[in-house]
């Protein structure tokens, strides 16, 4: 279920194949869709606040398309690379992933752990080097409408951010290794009002991504994983952070914009 919680009033759609729009209406989303300007981030131990890495994002147009590049370094020298391929939506269509990457490297330059999805096949790889037993799952998955991995969740979500006052959403999807390839679909909720986020030192709205088991819910709320993402509203509800695992089951990591980036104390972090 997709959840929008603003002052007072819930639109909420069912994770099925139905669309909720208000008299039937396609949902318009923006022309920001895929912007993305460079982005730096500083990496931190949610638990601790301390730096152990740094982050940069961006989006580069591609004309049909454009393709997401995440690029974070640890201070121990692990790495990770991310890439999303991108299609645009015809007129107020949104765009859609087609392909997502994310590879982790330990100190030494070799292969922890990888995702792989390939909307187009269905086609689904996840690598996990990181214990005793080595393990490689591939699957052919049945790829639902509206379907996003790793960082390219932050699409839909903003539009959804920018479209709320319209009351307008769509079931959303998420792709990730738990172990192996799954599609979840998830539930996205707003808070009702915005609040000084601090690392980040501004205003942010804060929105929690969780998977949506149904009814089942009720019995899993407490272990389903979840992720705390912020957005600043004061600009164009860009992406400013989030709280979340570095990958299935690991460790605890937060992200927050920095440097000529960031108006308030994230700089501060360097």
């Amino acid at each position: 279920m997709i959840t929008i919680r603003k002052r007072g009033w819930t639109v909420a759609v069912a994770a099925s194949a139905i669309i909720l729009t208000m008299a039937g209406a396609r949902p318009a989303f923006s022309a920001d869709a895929l912007s993305f300007p460079p982005t730096s981030f500083m990496i931190l131990n949610r638990d601790t606040g301390i730096a152990i890495g740094r982050g940069r994002y961006r989006i580069e147009n591609t004309g049909e398309g454009a393709t997401m590049h995440g690029e974070s370094t640890y201070y121990d020298d692990q790495s990770d690379v991310e890439t999303a391929e991108l299609q645009r939506g015809a007129g107020s269509e949104p765009p859609r992933l087609v392909e997502f990457d994310h590879t982790f490297f330990n100190a030494d330059g070799s292969i922890q752990r990888r995702a792989h999805l390939d909307l187009k096949s269905g086609a689904t790889t996840c690598i996990d080097n990181s214990g005793a037993q080595k393990s490689e799952q591939a699957e052919l998955l049945s790829i639902p409408d509206n379907t996003w991995a790793g960082a390219s969740i932050v699409i839909p979500i903003q539009d959804l951010l920018r479209a709320r006052d319209k009351g307008l959403a769509r079931p959303i999807h998420f792709f990730n290794c738990a172990p192996g390839p799954k599609i979840f679909a998830i539930s996205v909720t707003v808070d009702p009002a915005n609040a000084v986020w601090a690392p980040y030192g501004a205003e942010a709205i804060r929105v929690e991504v969780r998977p949506d088991f149904g009814w089942l819910n009720v019995i899993v709320a407490a272990l389903a994983p979840k992720i705390h993402a912020w957005f600043d509203p004061n600009d164009g509800f860009a992406f400013v952070g989030d709280e979340a695992t570095r990958y299935y089951k690991g460790p605890q990591v937060m992200l927050v914009k920095t440097g000529g980036d960031a108006p308030g104390s994230a700089r501060r972090t360097k």
